[in-house]
């Protein structure tokens, strides 16, 4: 990604499509089980009420299963952040992933900067780091998250194995 940002050829649009990638890649560490378990407070699941404090209990269990994983700990804070200002609507899920993986994106820029700086000069550390941050500032949160969260679940799909007892070998 950094050498990409390092590259002039490569266009803006193109560095902004790298580094959705790289986002979503790091977002692969992020569990199944903590996206449901996120999911299912901006769902209302087992808070009828709309309860902000319910969520925010249940977001405190969710953290546990964040454990390792910087990504996840970032989406359980946005998500807290997010109930604290009374959203609690479905579409707040897709906007904590985004914020988190706009909190990820930043922490890579860090880490770009510095890599840079012990590599080349001031000047074009400076520069992969401009590139890096336009391309993360310039996707909106919701479309982010959006991204994300369909990348993920496309590659998870329902199991085909049989399971009745008339099912056999396929023909």
């Amino acid at each position: 990604m950094a050498k990409l940002c390092d590259n002039a050829a490569y266009t803006q649009t193109e560095v902004t499509h790298a580094a959705t990638a790289a986002l979503l890649s790091d977002f692969n560490e992020v569990s199944a089980p903590l996206l449901k378990a996120i999911k299912r407070v901006f769902e209302c699941e087992g808070n009828s009420l709309g309860s902000p404090e319910i969520a925010m209990h249940q977001l405190n269990l969710a953290r546990s299963l964040a454990a390792g994983s910087v990504f996840g700990q970032h989406a359980v804070k946005c998500s807290q952040m997010l109930v604290s200002e009374g959203k609690l609507e479905p579409d707040s899920f897709i906007i904590a992933i985004g914020v988190a993986a706009k909190m990820r994106g930043q922490a890579n820029v860090r880490a770009f900067h510095e890599h840079y700086l012990d590599k080349t000069n001031e000047f074009r550390a400076n520069k992969v780091v401009h590139r890096f941050q336009v391309a993360i500032d310039s996707l909106p949160d919701s479309s982010l998250g959006s991204i994300l969260v369909e990348a993920r679940t496309a590659r998870i799909r329902p199991s085909t194995r049989n399971t009745g007892l008339d099912e056999g070998v396929r023909l």
